[in-house]
């Protein structure tokens, strides 16, 4: 019965879904926005249209083959490359390295370098006016044209036309890779240009005068730049290179979430196996049982993208290699819960005036507290603070919290002389957590001093352990 409210229980019928409203209402909604779009001006109807960009782009495009994009950041005019797979066209940015193109599979290449096309990105700064193709509406060489060498509106900036009057290309026919952002998206769209067989031209002058016919090709822009940015992660830690000492159980969810968040170059040292009774805090549950924790990071991790870059050592770092890497690195952690071998670290660093952040990150037996201590050796503070009492003398961390929990209890006995701490993966959950916000505070300059962090299940907050120490032997005042 016309306008009759539909049954509270869904009712499921191939891919729709029967909900609360009625068909009546549905109709008029339809026609309502029916009317809307009809009576929406030129301009109205460019935002609408680029709202969707994508998607109207990919529906009206031709020929199997999908494209799969990866760019460096997308602002910069930049020579491509060309990769087929099945079914499959990966448009690489000349230099940026993806650690699956080498694969094979029985043998056969998997992506194999295709040179029948050059390949340019051409990034769009000022998208007024550009619409993509539809019902009605199909790209030509106008529409390309129009983009390197509009009459109202200049598209492209100065630089970008510079690079077009320039470069010459080699081949007969090209991609063109565009990309722009609107205000609600970020758009990659290729097109296949086909061109007369006329050589020596700039690139300029072939889109202007030598295009016979242009196809829009199915575009998806895969790097991991465009990947952070569809979560939101925050991009500072692009360019990051990190080294990573410890892969245990707190150290393989931060492997992780790094990778996660935006870092895609971690080397990582370990040199312990991963054993049965770990498995369960453990970031990969059993995968990589009774193998190195460190190189089945690096496996995994690489999974993830083919951008990222992680490298696993089998062996615990010393501290002739540490220094080694300090000049490789931006970011030092370490995820390490021997004290004896950070304390031995802490000194070296200081030593050697390391100028890098340094993070040190461990839990308290019985999984309630966790503690953070941002290192910067240009100041009087460091690891080695927390050992020590006001005369200078070595004492047990004074950062320590969980005073009602002895060291006796808080640890677990495997009946053959093997000892591990007691604690679960909540209070790893949160570290990672706090460590992820303090690595951002860090590389945004909200934090600049050493500074020590304190983490309960309740809260977070800087700690009131008395922190640096004067008389501490290596970096307070000895006299």
């Amino acid at each position: 019965m016309a306008g009759q409210v539909m049954d509270f229980t869904p009712e499921y019928s191939d891919s729709i879904v029967s909900t609360l409203v009625s068909y009546e209402d549905k109709i008029i909604d339809c026609i309502d926005r029916l009317i809307e779009l009809l009576g929406m001006n030129p301009v109205e109807k460019e935002r609408e249209f680029q709202k969707e960009f994508m998607y109207y782009w990919n529906s009206e495009a031709a020929g199997k083959d999908r494209i799969r994009a990866y760019l460096r950041d997308g602002t910069r005019f930049s020579e491509m490359d060309s990769f087929y797979g099945t079914n499959i066209v990966r448009l690489v940015e000349q230099g940026l390295d993806l650690s699956d193109i080498d694969e094979r599979n029985k043998g056969e290449r998997k992506w194999t370098r295709h040179l029948e096309n050059d390949v340019y990105h051409i990034p769009i700064t000022d998208n007024r006016g550009i619409i993509p193709p539809h019902r009605g509406f199909q790209w030509t060489a106008k529409e390309v044209q129009n983009i390197v060498y509009g009459r109202q509106v200049e598209h492209i900036s100065d630089e970008t036309f510079r690079k077009l009057k320039s470069i010459i290309p080699k081949r007969h026919d090209l991609i063109l890779l565009f990309s722009m952002r609107t205000e609600q998206s970020n758009s990659a769209y290729a097109l296949k240009v086909r061109c007369k067989s006329i050589a020596g031209r700039t690139l300029l002058d072939k889109i202007l005068s030598d295009i016979t016919e242009v196809e829009p090709m199915r575009t998806e822009r895969k790097d991991y730049t465009y990947m952070c940015e569809q979560i939101g992660n925050d991009p500072g830690l692009l360019d990051k290179r990190i080294l990573l000492v410890g892969a245990g159980s707190l150290g393989s969810y931060v492997a992780f979430e790094l990778a996660k968040n935006g870092a895609k170059n971690i080397m990582i040292y370990d040199g312990d196996i991963l054993e049965d009774e770990n498995i369960l805090r453990w970031a990969y549950g059993g995968i990589g049982k009774e193998s190195n924790k460190a190189t089945t990071i690096q496996f995994l991790l690489n999974l993830l993208h083919p951008e990222i870059h992680i490298t696993g050592e089998s062996r615990s770092i010393d501290v002739k290699a540490l220094l080694e890497e300090i000049s490789k690195r931006d970011l030092i952690i370490f995820t390490i819960g021997n004290s004896d071998e950070q304390l031995k670290f802490n000194a070296a660093l200081k030593k050697a005036n390391c100028s890098k952040p340094v993070l040190y990150v461990w839990l308290e037996e019985g999984g309630t507290y966790s503690h953070i201590l941002f290192a910067n050796y240009q100041n009087q503070r460091c690891f080695e603070c927390l050992y020590t009492d006001d005369q200078g003398n070595h004492v047990n961390n004074r950062a320590r919290k969980n005073i009602d929990v002895s060291l006796e209890t808080g640890m677990i006995r495997n009946g053959c002389g093997g000892t591990r701490a007691a604690y679960g993966t909540a209070v790893i959950l949160r570290t990672t957590a706090a460590l992820l916000d303090t690595i951002r505070d860090i590389v945004d300059q909200r934090i600049t001093n050493s500074t020590l962090i304190d983490i309960t299940p309740d809260r977070i907050s800087i700690s009131d352990t008395e922190f640096p120490m004067e008389a501490c032997n290596c970096c307070g005042n000895k006299e």
